[in-house]
C-alpha cells in the first residue's frame, strides 16, 4: 500500500504543476452530446488539464490503471486506480466563478484510499487520506472534521442545482425544510464544505461517477456519512446524500429514499 505521506507529497507536487499551467490553458468553449436535453458545456481547458494530470500520474505511477472524464480509461490490470475529474464546476469556470476545482482519487481494487479537490481561484486544497482529512491554504496545513454540533433541528443544508427537485419527494422535503437552506452552485465545494465543518448536509442528483468518486476520502475521513439515495455505495445514477453525521443522514435518507 501506499504511504500517505508519499501521497500527500505527490499530490502537492501536481498541485504546483497545476497551478503552473492555468494560465497558459485555452477556456474556448465547446459542447458534448447532449443528454437528456441538457447541455454539457466542456472547454478546452478541461482537456489539456487531464492530459497534464494523466502525465503526472504516469511519470510516478507507470503500471496504474486511469479513469477520467474527458479521455479514454487506461486499464492496466493495476490493483490501483486512479480517478480524475479535470475540472469540476466548468460553468462556473466559464462563467468565471471561483469555486471550480481539479479532482484527483485514488482507489486499491474498490477502495478509495486517497483524495484531492484543489480550487485554484480560492488558494485551497482538500486532501483525504485514510484516516484524516486536511485542508491546505497557503503554506498552512489543517485537519478537519465535520461540525460536531449538527442536529436535525439545527442543520445547514443545501442542494447545488434544481436537479432534485425534479424528483417529487425531494421537492416536497425542501418545500417543507424551515432550516438554514441554500441552492449553492458550488459544486464539489459542497462536499469540502461539509467535511470543513461549514455545511451539514447536500441532496444532489445528475451527477456523474467522475463528480463523486474522486472525493470519498475527504468527506468520510472528515467524519462524514456518503451514500446514494437508498444509502448504498453505489453513485452510477448521480444521486447523493452527503451528511455530516448518522442521525442528519438517516432523517434526509428517510424523506428521500426511493
Amino acid at each position: 500500500m501506499i504511504s500517505e505521506t508519499s501521497l500527500i507529497s505527490f499530490s502537492i507536487k501536481i498541485k504546483k504543476e497545476i497551478e503552473k499551467k492555468i494560465p497558459s490553458l485555452s477556456r474556448k468553449l465547446d459542447y458534448k452530446s447532449k443528454k437528456d436535453s441538457i447541455i454539457d458545456p466542456v472547454t478546452k481547458m478541461d482537456i489539456e488539464m487531464e492530459k497534464l494530470i494523466r502525465s503526472i500520474i504516469r511519470k510516478k505511477y507507470k503500471n496504474h490503471n486511469i479513469i477520467g472524464e474527458e479521455l479514454k480509461n487506461e486499464n492496466l490490470n493495476s490493483d490501483y486506480t486512479w480517478v480524475i475529474d479535470p475540472i469540476d464546476g466548468t460553468k462556473n469556470l466559464i462563467l468565471n466563478l471561483p469555486t471550480w476545482s481539479n479532482l484527483i482519487g485514488l482507489y486499491y481494487k474498490k477502495n478509495c484510499i486517497f483524495s484531492f479537490a484543489n480550487f485554484p481561484v480560492l488558494k485551497k486544497t482538500f486532501i483525504g487520506t485514510i484516516n484524516s482529512s486536511f485542508l491546505f491554504y497557503g503554506k498552512r496545513r489543517k485537519k478537519i472534521i465535520t461540525n460536531k454540533n449538527a442536529n436535525i433541528d439545527n442543520m445547514k443544508l443545501a442542494i447545488n442545482t434544481i436537479h432534485p427537485l425534479r424528483f417529487k419527494k425531494v421537492d416536497k422535503f425542501i418545500l417543507n425544510y424551515k432550516g438554514f437552506f441554500r441552492t449553492t452552485a458550488s459544486d464539489a465545494y459542497n462536499f469540502c464544505s461539509i467535511a470543513e465543518g461549514n455545511l451539514d448536509a447536500l441532496i444532489e442528483s445528475g451527477l456523474k461517477s467522475v463528480d463523486i468518486l474522486p472525493i470519498i476520502k475527504i468527506v468520510e475521513s472528515a467524519g462524514a456519512i456518503i451514500t446514494n439515495w437508498n444509502g448504498e455505495k453505489k453513485f452510477d445514477d448521480g444521486k447523493v446524500i452527503v451528511a455530516s453525521n448518522k442521525k442528519i443522514h438517516q432523517f434526509i435518507l428517510n424523506k428521500i429514499k426511493n
